[in-house]
């Protein structure tokens, strides 16, 4: 299993990074320079690559080497993949050497089929001048041993070029968290962004010709053997697998990416909110998370308005409101590029895994058998989903129905209750989990609509602003009342809510 941490870096940079104090702990004897063309195969219909598989064919100096490697596993950020590979006489791939070495039985087979075998054709090149070394991080036993790689060059498909300026850190012996510090420690002196997409992805990006598409919350897998700590941890990277998954599509500035990245970051802020009294998170860490909301929040208020809200309206023509509305959503679209491109979003993205990998929470003599981290997590979810029920039933007690940030807090309420419920969804009884995920996902769709006419009205006035007095003084009056209908009978939908006991 490959574990390597990935980062770009700006090609003017290379030659700094080469002599950072802390990459250049072995004497330059030690460093290798290659000339590197990689040359990937799959058949003509991309076989390989929709069965999670790349098949790279790689000339280093006079040597040939395959190798076959799976998709990432768990956050894009750490790439961690099963990896084999071998030697070839020539410039021919031989899947069939290669699943020899493979387990699997699923992976085997692809590589064997023959509809596969008799189509692999190139289907894109990289060429690559790569350094590399090894350094050795003290501080843990067994020590820690990684492979530096500094990458320079270009990946060149369907006539198609794009430059590649990376540092690769690979794991070869210790713990993972350890990556996530020296990059932190490299980062405050030379800039590097986080790389969500190995070259492989990069390549048949350009080869399809395709926006990335957004990416959905991956089901949450716990055990009835986890510790709260394990299912914490668990939980806590696959949100952030959700927020960096979805990084390529808002950098195309897709509507949709951009809405499943807030969806991940607010399932990653529900859930150490949750865990906040056993597990506190850094103040540093919490800034961070809430700077990154706004950024996002801003955004998805302007496309909500001019994809959903606008077009429902009635009685005049909204054209021209939707696409002043769309023209705003592209300039804050756009405004988030250098927001994902700055430092401070590289150091929150390594920080937060850094956390969640090394369980930073733990007091440096480690736990102590009765903290609720160390119980058994069937035991340690209890009191965090009564809790988040409680507080739902607790806010619909007090609420004024015709009181929008009230009922916004309750929206907010039902969805951390409903995120326990999903969270911890594997180690609770499957029917109830069902039901009680299904009434507050409807409960969450009705207090949505009513948050998003709400919105609405903040933003219109905007638009009244700016040259659409009379459409949007109308549409202003329209979602009042349609905010005023769809309240009625408001009371009778969250009072069955607040009946509602999961455990």
């Amino acid at each position: 299993m490959e574990t390597e941490l990935k980062l770009k870096i700006a090609a003017s940079d290379v030659a700094r990074m080469r002599e950072h104090p802390l990459l250049a702990k072995l004497p330059e004897a030690d460093r290798r320079e290659h000339e590197l063309t990689d040359t990937y195969y799959d058949t003509p219909a991309l076989d390989l690559w929709r069965a999670g598989l790349t098949l790279r064919l790689r000339r280093d100096g006079d040597a040939w080497i395959q190798t076959i490697k799976t998709a990432s596993a768990g956050s894009p950020t750490l790439h961690e993949r099963g990896e084999w590979e071998s030697r070839l006489d020539g410039p021919q791939p031989n899947p069939d050497d290669l699943a020899r070495q493979i387990k699997p039985q699923r992976l085997r087979d692809v590589l064997r089929a023959p509809a596969i075998t008799g189509q692999l054709q190139p289907v894109f090149t990289s060429t690559t001048h790569r350094m590399t070394w090894k350094i050795k991080l003290s501080g843990l036993p067994g020590g820690q041993l990684v492979e530096c790689a500094l990458n320079k060059g270009s990946i060149d498909a369907n006539g198609r070029s794009v430059d590649v300026g990376e540092l690769e850190l690979e794991l070869k012996r210790g713990n993972p968290t350890r990556l996530f510090e020296l990059a932190l420690a490299l980062h405050q002196d030379i800039p590097l962004e986080v790389a969500v997409e190995n070259k492989a992805a990069r390549g048949y990006a350009l080869l399809q010709d395709e926006a990335p598409k957004p990416v959905k919350a991956a089901k949450v897998r716990l055990t009835r053997k986890m510790r709260m700590e394990d299912a914490l941890q668990e939980i806590g990277l696959n949100c952030m697998a959700q927020i960096e998954a979805n990084v390529p599509g808002v950098l195309v500035q897709s509507v949709e990416s951009l809405h499943q990245m807030r969806v991940g970051l607010r399932r990653l802020r529900a859930l150490l909110d949750m865990v906040g009294d056993i597990a506190p998170l850094p103040a540093e860490l919490k800034e961070g998370l809430d700077w990154l909301s706004g950024e996002l929040g801003a955004t998805r208020d302007w496309d909500v308005l001019a994809e959903t809200t606008l077009p429902a309206i009635h009685g005049i023509h909204t054209e021209a409101l939707q696409a002043a509305a769309k023209e705003r959503a592209r300039t804050l679209h756009k405004a988030m590029l250098p927001t994902l491109h700055s430092p401070r979003y590289t150091q929150l993205m390594l920080q937060m895994n850094g956390w969640l990998r090394g369980r930073q929470w733990r007091p440096a003599s480690g736990l102590a058998k009765i903290d609720p981290l160390a119980q058994p997590a069937l035991d340690g979810l209890v009191p965090l989903v009564r809790k988040a029920s409680a507080r739902l039933r607790k806010r619909i007690a007090a609420l004024d129905e015709q009181d929008a940030p009230a009922r916004h807090r309750v929206r907010i309420a039902a969805k951390k209750a409903r995120y326990a419920a999903e969270f911890f969804g594997d180690l609770l009884p499957a029917r109830e989990v069902k039901a009680y995920v299904k009434s507050l996902s409807a409960l969450q769709d009705r207090l949505g609509h009513l948050n998003d006419l709400a919105v609405a009205s903040k933003l219109l006035p905007v638009l009244e602003n700016s040259g659409h007095a009379h459409d949007a003084s109308f549409a202003r009056g329209y979602v009042s009342g349609a905010s005023d209908a769809s309240s009625c009978g408001l009371r009778k939908a969250l009072d069955k809510i607040a009946r509602l006991k999961l455990i």
